[in-house]
């Protein structure tokens, strides 16, 4: 991990810590483009080996996902504390799971979507770039009141 610039806690998190963070999780905004438009949508995911994967239905997921462009799954999490959050980004080429090749993990092999409906497309990124943040939040005296965020906008 390393510091970010001047005066930020914000510590950036090498590969290996990202990967932790990733498989401490199964819940994750999967960002892929539909057309012109950026999409995000919930899913929960599993991992194997270094490989993202999640199950959808057809539709417009299915569709952006398999159109060829990159797509991007954001994992996000705090300590037990609440004092110290972090978060992860992969980005990579969606693919059609293949069974022949790839396995997935014993325990998440049954893993089912949350929302109901035949989800069974299973879509693998392997991804090649995993980039993360993690820094202390700041007391809730720092956030209220609102500031005038004129002067910082422009």
């Amino acid at each position: 991990m390393t510091d970010s610039p001047a005066g930020s806690q914000t510590e950036i998190l090498n590969a290996e810590e990202c990967w932790r963070y990733l498989r401490s999780s199964y819940i994750g905004r999967l960002a892929v483009i539909n057309g012109d438009i950026p999409e995000i949508f919930p899913v929960n995911f599993s991992i194997a080996g270094e490989t993202l994967v999640f199950r959808t239905a057809p539709g417009t997921k299915l569709r952006a996902l398999l159109g060829g462009g990159i797509a991007a799954l954001e994992v996000d999490g705090l300590n037990p504390y609440s004092t110290e959050v972090w978060s992860v980004v992969a980005k990579g080429r969606p693919q059609p799971f293949d069974e022949t090749t790839m396995q997935l993990p014993a325990g998440d092999a049954d893993r089912e979507p949350w929302e109901p409906g035949i989800k069974n497309h299973l879509v693998a990124i392997t991804p090649t770039d995993v980039t993360g943040r993690r820094f202390p939040v700041r007391p809730r005296s720092r956030w209220w009141p609102p500031v005038d965020f004129s002067a910082d906008w422009l």
